[in-house]
């Protein structure tokens, strides 16, 4: 990935200066602003999308300022212009065939059909929604940002709309990090594994970090024993690889180098039969520092903080009553796919919500209890 760092110059344009980008899509392409993160998001539904205060032909991927100093230290772009490694894929057998599937802005990759089908943004929180489907099998992804925090997080859900069962099912989600890279610079990052599934615990943790010219990093996490983090490569396409630390890739806790290379996430689904049985919603996210603070025990530092990954809502689809469970007092609302809020309330440990009065169709329902944010599509038949 080619950077300029002037062209980060671009981040006060959007934050401060252009109001018809700000909270909405522009051409299908959606902006996530928040006071210390921007994340831009291409309509084929992967980080990196043009930005049009300055005329068009650059792109945002995402940016922060962890030194919350008026945007005088940022971080990134870990995204920008030139030939970007940054994007998503599908690897996953039929009858016996391997397939690749991926949208990646490398070459315009968009073997993965679909569009924004959802962007909600209000004073504290933007949610964006992104749907495709290729070969029957269905993936959203929904990009979250609190505004006053330095993470976003993602969540993905795969569900098997045919009527064939696909075997070993890989998700995943990569970029090549260049951290406030020149033009001049050697693109290096380093790049450490932090933490490993079916280690210490099930966290995934894997960090990019330089020090030109201030210290940043950007760290990608997400937590179960069916995600694993890697590092290695550039043009990444096979989900397996990634998964097994394969052709090159690194996938050993504590493994380190700095190198050009990306980094990444996978998520394997051993079976995905017909039906929305494999319809599951699994959540990672990317957070920000000046210092890295994912260390010896990340499970104890932060993971739990951000994703509120013991929340259970049920059942999805659902004809009357939502159960939202929780330790603690939560928050949550149901936005329709216009971004209208169409339900909101509270509960503690357990919130039974009658969905009834609500017409039927696809919504978003959130979750929040303190910084912790759960987001998930809500189908209601």
């Amino acid at each position: 990935m080619k950077q300029i760092l002037q062209k980060i110059s671009i981040i006060f344009c959007l934050c401060f200066g252009v109001s018809s980008v700000y909270g909405q899509i522009v051409d299908g392409h959606a902006y996530l602003v928040g006071d210390y993160v921007v994340v831009g998001i291409n309509a084929k539904g992967y980080e990196g999308a043009p930005l049009y205060c300055r005329g068009g032909g650059e792109n945002i991927g995402f940016v922060a300022n962890p030194q919350m100093d008026d945007w005088t230290e940022y971080n990134g772009d870990f995204f920008m212009p030139g030939s970007p490694e940054c994007g998503f894929g599908l690897t996953y057998t039929l009858d016996g065939v391997q397939y690749n599937k991926g949208n990646n802005a490398t070459a315009g990759l968009f073997e993965i059909p679909g569009e924004l089908t959802d962007y909600y943004d209000s004073d504290d929180s933007t949610i964006v929604t992104w749907v495709g489907e290729v070969d029957g099998i269905e993936l959203t992804i929904v990009y979250s940002l609190q505004k006053d925090q330095l993470f976003y997080s993602t969540e993905m859900t795969i569900a098997n709309t045919g009527d064939e069962t696909f075997e070993n099912v890989y998700y995943y989600h990569n970029f090549d990090p260049d951290n406030n890279q020149p033009l001049s610079g050697s693109f290096s990052t380093t790049n450490t594994i932090e933490s490993q599934s079916e280690m210490a615990d099930d966290s995934c943790i894997v960090s990019a970090t330089q020090d030109m010219p201030w210290e940043s990093s950007v760290t990608l996490y997400a937590y179960g024993s069916d995600w694993k983090a890697y590092y290695g490569g550039f043009m990444n396409r096979n989900g397996e690889w990634m998964w097994n630390g394969d052709e090159g890739l690194t996938t050993e806790e504590d493994a380190s180098i700095t190198a050009d290379q990306a980094i990444g996430l996978a998520y394997k689904i051993t079976s995905l039969p017909p039906g929305r049985a494999g319809g599951e919603t699994f959540g990672f996210g990317t957070t920000f520092d000046a210092i890295p603070t994912f260390v010896d025990e990340p499970g104890d530092v932060g993971l739990a903080d951000q994703l509120l990954t013991d929340c259970n809502i049920f059942p999805n689809p659902t004809q009357g009553n939502l159960n939202v469970q929780t330790e603690g007092a939560f928050n949550y609302q149901i936005i329709d796919l216009k971004g209208s809020v169409v339900l909101t309330g509270n509960g503690t440990d357990n919130a039974i919500i009658d969905v009834t009065a609500i017409d039927k169709g696809t919504y978003i329902i959130t979750v929040i209890q303190n910084s912790r944010v759960k987001t998930e599509k809500l189908i209601l038949n």
